[in-house]
């Protein structure tokens, strides 16, 4: 099962290499709550599916494109982002957040290159300068 939520979230994420033990903790969270119908569903559903350059096709036609299943897939994708998991389906909507740990490993964070806000990872001032990490271009 966590071999399939692995794959169903990097297609849904557009994220190639997703940490395992953090797919574990997203995929326990996600079977506690009143999602957990919806993803053993859309996890038995995408078993069934054949691997190749289609998959994604797959996926878009046959679970995204279900109303009833849409908004747990993107419960899928906002928790690999930020880590957060809506509460409720009321409204307003409320966000909760995973461990530290989560929150940190969000992929938004990764793929904005920036540091998860609350975790500036530098002594003060540190903004002023460009970070070491931070990939050049031409003329610079």
């Amino acid at each position: 099962m966590l071999d399939d939520f692995l794959a169903l979230s990097s297609i849904l994420t557009g994220v190639g290499d997703l940490d395992p033990a953090l797919g574990r903790h997203y995929l326990d969270r996600l079977k506690s709550t009143p999602f957990a119908p919806a993803i053993l569903e859309i996890l038995r559903r995408f078993h069934e599916f054949q691997p190749g350059p289609t998959l994604a096709d797959e996926v878009t036609q046959q679970l995204v494109s279900d109303d009833n299943l849409r908004p747990t897939l993107t419960q899928v994708v906002l928790l690999w982002y930020t880590s957060a998991m809506h509460d409720n389906d009321g409204m307003p909507a409320t966000l909760r957040y995973g461990t530290q740990d989560e929150y940190f490993s969000g992929l938004g964070w990764r793929i904005l290159g920036a540091h998860a806000p609350g975790l500036s990872g530098g002594y003060f001032g540190h903004w002023r300068y460009r970070p070491e990490n931070e990939p050049r271009m031409e003329g610079q």
